[in-house]
């Protein structure tokens, strides 16, 4: 997690790990309510409530394989509603997936468990900006991007299709949004471009840093260049709480394929599951 842009291969990954995205169209109903309907009432409750406890994971997969170092578990809760901390978490092996606890184990033991991440955001003027951010400058730390209720909140304007999942109980109910392939694209896009910003060299004096921020200029067109041939799946699973209107779990799935074919089977996924309790 060192910050540094050099030798990585993975669209995701050519600027850093990238775990660090109301009333969409639906075809499908519950409880005479189109789709779309029910996931505007569970972003109005959570926008509503006061405060509100999670906790995830996450995980960037070629193929069906873990990518070594990759494997995120976190923590957090949602305050005045604004105000939103995180901290990573020892993994579970309970947790995503026996690839995912195992990969998590591994960025830990060859990291270092000494130096956890913890993150605070506060929303102004309709933007989250990081408050506070640990480890120290030098390192890279993904918690920002995987704000849960950020997440949640850019569901609302993003083009997208909403849909009913099947097996829905009397306590639950399962929505899948899919976005479109114009705006999967362009959400990743604006993510790797703000973590791209992120890294480039300050501006200073001598040869040192002119090098430097030559090879970031070259990383960045390559990522634009790799972006513009890529093919981009994202899929979110949303489970609402049936009598109180709020989410209670977003998974998040979002696939990135080379148009041509090239790079690994299935392509480049990034898996994130976050679990929301403690309503206030």
């Amino acid at each position: 997690m060192k910050r540094s842009i050099k030798g990585r291969k993975t669209v995701t990954g050519i600027a850093v790990l990238t775990l660090l995205s109301v009333f969409g169209s639906g075809c499908g109903t519950f409880a005479d309510k189109p789709a779309g309907e029910d996931l505007g009432l569970a972003l109005a409750g959570m926008d509503g409530s006061d405060g509100v406890t999670f906790e995830g994971s996450a995980l960037l997969m070629l193929g069906s394989q873990a990518v070594p170092h990759t494997s995120l578990y976190y923590g957090g809760k949602m305050v005045d509603h604004s105000k939103v901390s995180l901290h990573s978490l020892l993994p579970d092996k309970s947790g995503l997936s026996q690839a995912a606890s195992q990969a998590g184990q591994q960025m830990l033991e060859h990291e270092g468990a000494s130096a956890p991440y913890y993150s605070q955001l506060e929303k102004k003027d309709g933007q989250w900006a990081v408050l506070t951010s640990e480890p120290a400058a030098g390192i890279v730390n993904p918690l920002p991007s995987l704000n849960p209720v950020k997440q949640l909140e850019e569901l609302e304007n993003l083009e997208k299709t909403v849909t009913e999942e099947p097996g829905y109980s009397r306590t639950s109910r399962v929505l899948r949004i899919e976005l479109s392939p114009a705006a999967a694209k362009q959400q990743l896009t604006d993510e790797l471009e703000r973590e791209m910003a992120a890294l480039r060299p300050a501006a200073g004096k001598g040869g040192g840093e002119e090098a430097l921020t030559a090879f970031w200029e070259q990383k960045e067109q390559e990522l634009k260049a790799k972006l513009a041939g890529t093919n981009v799946k994202s899929v979110y699973k949303l489970t609402i709480d049936a009598k109180r209107n709020l989410p209670r779990q977003l998974n998040w799935t979002r696939t990135v394929q080379d148009e041509d074919g090239a790079g690994a089977p299935g392509g480049e996924t990034f898996v994130n599951e976050v679990k929301f309790y403690g309503y206030r």
